[in-house]
């Protein structure tokens, strides 16, 4: 019971350590990850493989025959070093500790939690952990009870580096070391058996083989030995190129052994015949961290540190294996991101590892890398990588989702290469046509017109080429006198594809006439045009300087409109959120900044430990995508603002930025409780509302819009609401009796009044004293005694529904004088002499000339009509000054804009 307390309370820990957030922005999740240097694990269920792949402090389990993703692990303290797996459970060691997971969730808990050592094996030897720790021991821990069962210490000349428990080898563990030296350990007893003697080499992998006794052992010189441990004879021994990093056998009729080496090789041996069959050469972009051949299968998977798991399969009686499944993600960490497609789920990234890829936000299966054409078959036969054979690192991108189905809807620029490269999103490869600069410079950025019929090349020379997408021919060059001369740092185009906007390192803005390439204006800056977005749908450009700030430029009025400074060091990348309210920025001082158009202030601030490199806002406004330094992966931020109210304040230059944590891969949990203390620990300035600033102004209820709106259209709403079945008859009763609120039909007998003075025990009533005012009547009759001050009718109406309004303007008194339809008129002749609650005044007027128009029209020398005529005349007189001084501001603006 203790252990699930404990459990819980860490869960509550990691939860609150994890619910840290900036004002606007909360920690989502990562995408991207597939696994990393750790050993990933393969076990079965009936006909089923799982594979299960460490990423970080979390792993991740996949179905094996669909690759597709099942769930997520919750996060460890520290990053887990190995794992191990045994009847459903699987385990994983994270700094000194050993944690068991049923289905991503913390079950169980072993190990020292203030020792001071690390683990970096374990194997499951029944109800017991066995741990290879990195102060040379191997700790035994019982999972029933959690207690340390027993520890063996080896001697300062066998340093360990791996564990294997033989198959029918009975509470004993083979141990391998860096000195080139095995030992055999009873775990039981605590004692050593044997003592193999000098291998040649440290050994760096240890395996068992399909037969009983025999293992391979991976050495440091690229030697796999095949040792029988029973009678301590070296039966065979091949040798590959680089350390042994893996071993696995094939367990089906074929007799071959796999082995994997430190840049990504995998060497496949036959050993009935004892000779190399085949090299697979580059089969990961890394060193090779597992191979596993499954039970009975002609199928290899393999798992590196590139961030990949990959599936072959062997075709009958071909050693030369095919690729079959694979997941992966970039390798290197992303440089560019930016959103695309029509859901507005997906993400388009560039890395440093030279490849271009799409990542689906909702559905993890959906997410692939670009193919660049047949490289696996190039590079094999030319024996070298293939990332030595991919295109240069993409610099800049660009995507328009206009002409998805007709042609290539993507343009790339790369480092140090004069070509641009087109891109289909629809076949997911590369295109045909490679646009290249008519000077023969390097091109520096690219894009898109809006219609997605043409491409552009801004150059090193600061000419910008322009392209026809379709055909890749070359229409017209953008340069000359008044051009750029220094090179092109951003491009983009209007809505209409009217102007081509160019940005450049001679400090200037340049707006250029597409149809006939002459320059329209230039706008001089005061430093180097680092980088430039633009807001197609208000006009609105932003660029970043060498002087460390923004300026937002209106390209209407060709003048800049906004400033922002703030960030310490260069600025790595920033984008307009969707409604163009915002400018988040980020930089090489750590922090992320989000800026606020209309006030031109900073209203966000967040730091993290490793630099965001790239963002990119989504397109519906529900999540911010950065990309880091040393980061593979792409992490999500949602914007708060989406389902919570969010108080919005300048902040100050000087404001220390909160260091926050990294999205996890399972995603976090927004606490409300966190939430209230978060808001309960900030100072709220106190705020002083009044009803009414000045006596002049016409002001609204603030009451929702259905007190007024339904009520005009009452008729309606119960004619769509009539029951289909008539009511039931309430119980026979006197129609004087008053009734109980709910459902049921209850008569209050105990508030009938008699009104007789004389006997008041009496029942009987005497109905020429009987008062049939409602409350709303005599709050009308109490208004006009208070000399017309009807501010107390207007509290009470205002609290009533619409159809109780409806139903007292109906249930008027109606005397020869017509006096509550009198008092009635004056009151709303004071809510608009008061200005206030205009709204509900005309809604109130509206209803009671429909329900009594007929009755007034019927009297024609009561006072009514001059009560109408009062109101008609201060109806128009507000009417007009309230006229006046709309078309007053409606000219101020126009006037404005025009100059």
């Amino acid at each position: 019971m203790s252990d699930i307390v404990d459990i819980k309370k860490r869960r509550v820990q990691s939860t609150k350590k994890s619910n840290m957030h900036s004002k606007i922005y909360q920690p989502f999740r990562a995408i991207g990850y597939v696994t990393n240097e750790i050993p990933y694990l393969i076990n079965n269920l009936g006909q089923d493989y799982f594979l299960t792949t460490c990423v970080g402090s979390s792993f991740q389990t996949y179905n094996l025959g669909r690759m597709n993703l099942l769930f997520v692990s919750t996060p460890t303290e520290k990053p887990i070093t190995c794992m191990a797996t045994h009847n459903k459970v699987v385990y994983a060691a994270a700094g000194n500790i050993v944690i068991g997971y049923k289905r991503g969730r913390e079950v169980s808990r072993v190990g020292e939690s203030e020792g001071n050592f690390n683990i970096t094996q374990i194997i499951i030897l029944g109800a017991y952990i066995a741990a290879l720790c990195d102060d040379n021991t191997v700790k035994l821990w019982d999972t029933t009870n959690g207690d340390l069962y027993t520890e063996i210490e080896f001697g300062e000349g066998f340093t360990a580096t791996h564990m294997v428990h033989p198959k029918t080898y009975l509470n004993k563990i083979l141990v391998s070391s860096s000195q080139g030296t095995m030992q055999i350990w009873n775990v039981r007893t605590n004692k050593m058996v044997y003592q193999f003697g000098y291998l040649g080499s440290p050994v760096t992998c240890l395996e068992q083989s399909p037969v009983v006794d025999v293992i391979a052992v991976g050495l440091l010189n690229g030697t796999v030995i095949l040792h029988n441990i029973k009678a301590d004879e070296k039966i065979d021994s091949v040798r590959q190129d680089d350390r042994v990093t893996a071993i696995t056998f094939r367990t089906d009729d074929e007799q071959v052994m796999a082995t994997g080496n430190m840049h990504g090789d995998v060497a496949l041996w036959d050993l009935s015949e004892r000779r190399l069959a085949h090299i697979m050469k580059g089969a990961h972009d890394g060193y090779i961290t597992t191979l596993t051949f499954l039970n009975n299968q002609p199928i290899l998977v393999t798992g590196g540190n590139d961030n990949a798991i990959k599936q072959w399969i062997f075709e009958k009686s071909n050693a030369v294996p095919h690729p079959y499944k694979s997941r992966s993600g970039h390798h290197a960490p992303p440089s560019r991101l930016q959103y695309y497609g029509t859901d507005n789920k997906t993400i388009l990234s560039a890395g440093r590892d030279r490849s271009l890829r799409s990542f689906s936000t909702v559905r993890d299966a959906q997410s692939f890398e670009f193919s660049q054409g047949r490289l696996a078959k190039k590079a094999q036969d030319r024996g070298i990588s293939m990332d030595e054979l991919k295109l240069p690192p993409i610099i800049d991108f660009d995507v328009n989702d206009s002409k998805t189905k007709d042609w290539d809807n993507i343009i790339t620029c790369h480092a140090h290469d004069n070509g641009c490269r087109t891109w289909s999103s629809k076949n997911k490869r590369i295109g045909e046509h490679i646009l290249i600069s008519q000077d023969k410079t390097a091109v520096k950025t690219t894009c898109l017109s809006s219609c997605g019929n043409f491409g552009f090349l801004g150059c090193a020379s600061g000419a910008v080429d322009m392209f026809n997408m379709q055909s890749g021919q070359f229409r017209k060059t953008f340069s000359g006198d008044g051009g750029h001369t220094k090179p092109v740092t951003g491009l983009t185009t209007d809505t209409i594809n009217r102007y081509l906007i160019t940005s450049s390192v001679d400090k200037t803005v340049k707006i250029w006439d597409i149809k006939t390439a002459k320059l329209v204006h230039t706008i001089e800056l005061e430093s180097p045009v680092v980088s430039m977005r633009y807001h197609m749908d208000n006009d609105l450009l932003a660029v970043v300087c060498d002087d460390l700030g923004i300026r937002v430029i209106d390209i209407e009025t060709k003048k800049i409109v906004r400033e922002f400074w703030g960030h310490r060091n260069r600025i790595t990348d920033f984008t307009f959120s969707p409604d163009s309210r915002w400018i988040v920025s980020a930089s090489l001082d750590g922090t992320v900044r989000t800026w606020d158009l209309p006030t031109g202030a900073m209203i966000d601030i967040f730091k993290v430990e490793d630099v965001v490199t790239c963002l990119a806002f989504a397109p519906d406004s529900d999540f911010l995508a950065t990309a880091h330094v040393d980061n593979v992966g792409i992490f999500l931020w949602s914007n708060r603002t989406q389902y919570s109210n969010i108080s919005l304040r300048s902040i100050p230059e000087d404001y220390e930025a909160q260091l926050l944590q990294l999205p996890s891969l399972n995603g976090t949990e927004d606490s409300d409780e966190d939430d209230s203390e978060d808001e309960q620990n900030v100072e709220e300035e106190p705020v002083d509302t009044v009803e009414q600033l000045n006596e002049s102004m016409i002001t609204m209820s603030m009451e929702p819009r259905s007190k007024w709106h339904n009520l005009l259209h009452l008729d309606t709403i119960k004619l769509r609401n009539k029951p289909k079945e008539a009511p039931k008859l309430p119980e026979k009763a006197p129609f004087f009796l008053p009734t109980l609120p709910g459902a049921k039909g209850q008569f209050n007998l105990e508030t009938v009044t008699t009104f007789d003075t004389e006997n008041p025990d009496s029942k009987r009533i005497n109905f020429s004293q009987l008062n049939i005012d409602t409350e709303f009547g005599k709050a009308l009759r109490a208004g006009f005694e208070a000399d017309k001050n009807f501010a107390a009718f207007v509290e009470y109406a205002k609290s009533l529904s619409p159809s109780a309004i409806d139903l007292e303007i109906r249930s008027f008194t109606i005397d020869g004088e017509l006096t509550l339809l009198n008092y009635y008129l004056d009151a709303i002749l004071y809510m608009l002499k008061t200005r206030k609650n205009f709204e509900l005044a005309q809604a109130w007027l509206s209803v009671f000339l429909n329900i009594h128009g007929d009755l007034i029209v019927a009297n024609p020398t009561n006072p009514i009509h001059e009560k109408l005529q009062d109101i008609l005349a201060v109806q128009g007189k507000e009417f007009g000054r309230l006229s006046q001084q709309i078309h007053y501001s409606l000219c101020l603006i126009d006037f404005t804009r025009r100059t």
